[in-house]
């Protein structure tokens, strides 16, 4: 038989020390913890709540997807990621035709076809230096070509930023008209903007 000294106290709770938590240490696990969980909410978010913004830009960029304007009076054909919405508009010099696709999340795609006087295009390095600076105006030019001739037209690439978004734009001036092939990104990403330039023809 056991007998139980019930005169015996309880033992006592072992107290482990530990050190104070090293600030940084807390700080660097925070912003790990807050990247991965940006990271996963992007990835919800372009897969499942808004696939436009994920992948029907990639399937656009692989050529899986797009939807086709050309007009012989709107003097161009492009490809884009959604059926163009296309306006038109005049100035002195005669008619303004614009082809955009927005398919969201920072995405937005332009081709814009704009009458000009005939002098312009002897004139197309002063013109298209011009011209650039109107389309980046209020934004920061990270990068621009020298205007170059080719053939019948002359051309000039500007990219220019604002925030996180990044605009590149192809000026193409012609005798008559000056075409600007604009593909804003909420990244720096060059594919949507290579994958419109490459489906870009002019007509007329």
């Amino acid at each position: 038989m056991v007998q139980i000294d019930e005169t015996d106290e309880p033992l006592e709770a072992i107290v482990v020390d530990r050190p104070p938590a090293n600030p940084l240490t807390t700080a660097i696990a925070w912003v790990v913890l807050a990247a991965v969980v940006l990271t996963v909410g992007w990835w919800v978010w372009t897969r499942w709540i808004n696939p436009s913004a994920g992948s029907l830009i990639s399937q656009y960029v692989h050529k899986d997807v797009g939807e086709t304007f050309a007009s012989p009076p709107a003097g161009f054909t492009v490809a884009m990621p959604t059926k163009p919405v296309i306006t038109t508009d005049a100035n002195e010099y005669g008619q303004i035709v614009t082809a955009s696709s927005n398919p969201g999340s920072g995405y937005e795609f332009t081709v814009t076809n704009t009458a000009q006087p005939d002098s312009q295009l002897a004139n197309y390095t002063s013109a298209l230096n011009q011209f650039a600076g109107q389309v980046a105006s209020g934004k920061s030019i990270e990068s621009q070509t020298k205007p170059t001739p080719i053939i019948d037209v002359a051309v000039k690439d500007v990219v220019y930023t604002d925030g996180s978004s990044t605009w590149r734009t192809r000026l193409i001036l012609r005798a008559d008209r000056l075409y600007a092939i604009t593909a804003k990104t909420p990244n720096s990403d060059t594919g949507p903007y290579e994958r419109l330039i490459t489906s870009f023809k002019m007509l007329g």
